[in-house]
């Protein structure tokens, strides 16, 4: 596709995160379906959150704060889920990291940082 227009890729940006932080960032998402508005039970919980003596959410407790509606996780936000994403990743994805890798072009970005720190990296991989 891209050779019929005459064009050709000159930059690749990896996201590195290792796979422990993405289950943590994942799978502690909870949502409102009805507004889209979003909870995290480590970084954003909702204020009714209780957890169990293993330190996982209880489901029943996860509350919206401002309707007090049920909150839920997606199919795709559970660790059962995120092996096979993951899976996917490491062998849909990585091959096409190492294809562009000797061309020099592929950029890799610690993403297991704050906001700012990432979008600099990622602006400073995009220069010329």
């Amino acid at each position: 596709m891209l050779a019929e227009e005459g064009a050709t890729v000159t930059k690749v940006i990896e996201l590195q995160v290792p796979d422990g932080v993405l289950e943590e960032r994942i799978c502690g998402r909870w949502i409102h379906k009805k507004s889209g508005r979003s909870y995290h039970v480590k970084y954003a919980p909702p204020k009714s959150m209780k957890t169990s003596s293993d330190g996982k959410p209880l489901k029943e407790s996860m509350k919206d704060d401002i309707t007090g509606e049920s909150l839920i996780q997606r199919a795709d936000d559970t660790s059962t889920a995120l092996v096979k994403r993951l899976g996917g990743y490491h062998k849909e994805t990585v091959p096409i990291l190492s294809h562009y890798a000797p061309n020099g072009i592929v950029r890799t970005v610690n993403a297991n940082q704050g906001m700012d720190g990432v979008w600099g990296e990622i602006l400073g991989s995009l220069k010329r």
